[in-house]
């Protein structure tokens, strides 16, 4: 069985952003236009994407466990990493549908690597509270608007206190020319105090599909499941994101408002 949400014609002219694994200090609060890396600027980063996209998405994790807010966090991304905010900035919490009252999905932001060709999508989540039942895999994904060249992907995630330390993946479990998704296990927790997978970000870098400009939008989606049941693999496709379950109960799915468009080229 699986569930399939159609993610197109969600988008709002206009709309500001939300932050990518945020906290309450940027869940939820505006934020000025996405932070210009300044000319000549020197980066910090690795130059491989892959480095890159690991570098990025644990940094991110931590900014935000560190208590910024989404502006701060791309002022530092641009000042020291070279890295432009290039969906307009912003940080409002917004999902479609609403299967759940017990978790925060993020609204995609995506960033450009200075003098490159090369995009980083990162989009993440945070549970309001620990859910009742933790076991089975969950499953996260970005897909986007038109086909990319994509290059490298993440995912880091963490507990909300000291108990569960940062866990990162690297192998999308499925990753095409519309996106990439992880199946991972946001258990084990600890009673109502943590959990392993309490808040956690994914990245993912990538190149237009060929040479030229192409307007596009990029969505998230997390999917939860618990007693016997688990998430087994994605159908990602244009604007849509497909999660295949083992059995049909005992899961939910949750989607989040596509970003602004951001034009996106390749020379």
């Amino acid at each position: 069985m699986h569930t399939k949400m159609r993610l197109v014609g969600a988008a709002v002219a206009g709309a500001v952003l939300l932050p990518v694994g945020a906290s309450s200090t940027a869940f939820g609060q505006s934020a000025p236009t996405g932070a210009t890396a300044a000319r000549g600027c020197v980066s910090k980063l690795p130059d491989s994407a892959k480095a890159q996209t690991d570098r990025v998405t644990a940094l991110i994790q931590k900014l935000e466990g560190q208590g910024l807010s989404q502006d701060r966090i791309d002022a530092k991304l641009a000042a020291d990493y070279c890295l432009e905010r290039v969906d307009g900035g912003g940080s409002e919490l917004s999902t479609l549908g609403n299967p759940s009252d017990e978790i925060k999905i993020a609204r995609p932001v995506i960033y450009k690597a200075e003098g490159k060709n090369r995009y980083i999508a990162a989009a993440g989540w945070k549970w309001k509270k620990i859910p009742s039942n933790t076991k089975g895999y969950d499953a996260f994904a970005i897909s986007f608007s038109k086909k990319v060249t994509p290059l490298a992907h993440s995912l880091v995630y963490r507990g909300n206190g000291q108990v569960y330390g940062k866990k990162k993946m690297t192998q999308a479990f499925k990753s095409g020319a519309y996106g990439a998704g992880f199946l991972f296990n946001e258990g084990p927790n600890l009673g109502k105090v943590d959990m392993q997978g309490y808040q956690g970000t994914m990245g993912i870098s990538f190149k237009a599909s060929k040479q030229g400009c192409w307007n596009l939008q990029a969505f998230s989606k997390y999917g939860h499941s618990w007693k016997s049941q688990s998430a087994t693999g994605f159908t990602i496709g244009l604007t849509s994101i497909g999660i295949t379950w083992a059995n049909n109960s005992n899961k939910w799915t949750q989607a989040s408002q596509p970003s602004k468009e951001v034009r996106v080229c390749r020379r």
